[in-house]
């Protein structure tokens, strides 16, 4: 490689840590003598809040509760669920009756007060969740389409998020488990007991389970404000009563048995979220932008590619960066929600397709950051591959139609979203997939992402913007 070509390329890695790739801006002359000019330049991006009133959530975490916040104004949760049933499941012989049965939910974490109280109800679902309609995974699902609301509900119980409400606390090291348990009628399990006995395919797999028993629950906060509880295990649990041989010989003898119906990831959990309309004024708000989870407010971003291409037609991309500044909060509250974690820029038009298709940041229209809280920002590296794709989409378009971007109005558009990762599990027996190479040593690389989903806790952030532009800068060669 001639000098030339290593100093465009170190000064692009100095500069902004860009891509291998150097997508070109315009159609790109290399000129006769040996100087390759480089600059930077800057754009003006424009920002704004809007309306998420409903995300992609296929979780197996269930949200409960309610939450009042002086800022954001009032946050509900609730959930529809159904349960597994293992394949072949039987009753044990000799089943006398059934004597009990819970609904059992565990949590580790929650969301604002620990001693607020409220209260829980459970119905059960009169109609199956169409699993093929994706709609049932939106968190704007709507539970009165799967119950009857005039129905007596089959359970409540009034609880905090711990206190005496709690049934049981389980200890690992320094966390907590919480078992909440709320107890349904026995006439309950009766019936279920009675389906086995009517056909014992009934309970052979989950879908027959779901299809001829118990199609499932919605389950739901009636009284009470204060805390969100995020319950990672949700089951039912069935207590029987079996006759057991005695030193007698007979079956006199009568012993507990325990079977448990886990609503796992192989049936439908569905999360419905409801927000105040203190949500529509914020996005009004022009002095910043807001990003709110979950299901609230998102960052909409106007990237400068007309701008760009006007202006660096001849010249080859080389990094676009672009960072978002956050507020420090001012307003005390005694349960502030943390900033989102992590944020996934993404094409506007791929808001929802991303989630639904379990997609993974490509770093060509969709990009993944970290919060970084000792700067208090959002810092995208380098999105020059997804500029030079919004300049190829414009230009082709309209070649065949002069009126494509008034076709097209989110052709330039980004949004922000609040999302939750999930990392590869490394093994402390593989040195290799632990350690890279790095500068001449070994250093313990960061485990990979390998699913990304909506942020489904409550987190907020404000961010520089509105009215205040903000700048992306670009790093261009001249050929």
């Amino acid at each position: 490689m001639k000098a030339k070509y290593v100093c465009a390329a170190l000064l692009a890695l100095i500069f902004f840590s860009c891509d291998d790739s150097t997508p070109d801006i315009g159609r790109t002359t290399i000129a006769g003598n040996d100087s390759i000019p480089a600059g930077i330049a800057s754009y003006d991006v424009t920002t704004r809040s809007i309306l998420a009133d409903s995300v992609f959530a296929r979780s197996n975490t269930s949200y409960l509760g309610r939450y009042t916040d002086t800022e954001f104004g009032e946050f509900s949760s609730d959930f529809i669920a159904q349960f597994n049933c293992t394949d072949g499941f039987v009753f044990p012989d000799q089943t006398v009756g059934i004597t009990k049965l819970d609904l059992t939910f565990n949590y580790e974490t929650f969301f604002g007060d620990s001693t607020a109280s409220m209260r829980v109800q459970v119905d059960t679902l009169n109609r199956v969740i169409p699993e093929e309609d994706r709609l049932t995974y939106y968190t704007s699902i709507d539970p009165e389409d799967y119950y009857d609301k005039n129905a007596a509900p089959v359970g409540s119980k009034a609880f905090a998020a711990t206190g005496l409400s709690v049934d049981t606390i389980y200890y690992t090291g320094s966390s907590r488990l919480y078992e909440q348990r709320v107890s349904l009628p026995l006439s309950l399990g009766e019936y279920m007991y009675k389906k086995f006995l009517e056909n014992k395919d009934y309970y052979k797999d989950s879908e027959a389970f779901i299809e001829n028993v118990l199609r499932g629950v919605y389950v739901h906060c009636t009284n009470g404000d204060g805390a969100i509880l995020y319950i990672t295990g949700l089951s039912l649990d069935l207590q029987i009563s079996v006759a057991m041989q005695s030193s007698s010989g007979k079956n006199d003898s009568i012993v507990t048995r325990y079977a448990s119906f886990s609503a796992t990831k192989e049936v439908i959990q569905s999360n419905r979220f409801s927000n105040s309309d203190r949500l529509k004024e914020l996005v009004n708000d022009n002095s910043c932008t807001y990003i709110k989870s979950p299901a609230g407010i998102i960052t909409e971003v106007t990237l400068p590619i007309e701008e760009i291409y006007a202006a660096h037609q001849r010249d080859s991309l080389n990094a676009a960066v672009l960072t978002f500044n956050s507020y420090n909060e001012t307003v005390k509250k005694k349960y502030p929600m943390s900033a989102p974690s992590s944020l996934l820029l993404v094409r506007k038009s791929e808001t929802y397709s991303f989630f639904e298709q379990n997609g993974l940041y490509d770093n060509l229209t969709s990009y993944y950051t970290a919060f970084d809280s000792k700067t208090n920002t959002y810092s995208f590296n380098n999105i020059a591959q997804l500029v030079q794709r919004c300049i190829n989409e414009k230009v082709e378009g309209e070649k065949s139609d002069p009126n494509w971007v008034a076709k097209h109005p989110d052709w330039n558009k980004v949004v922000l979203i609040p999302i939750s990762v999930t990392r590869e599990q490394q093994s402390n027996s593989s040195y290799s997939s632990m350690y890279a190479y790095y500068y001449g040593g070994y250093q313990q690389r960061e485990a990979q992402i390998i699913q990304v989903q909506n942020n489904l806790d409550l987190s907020s952030v404000r961010l520089v913007g509105g009215k205040d532009k903000l700048r992306m800068q670009i790093l261009y060669t001249t050929f």
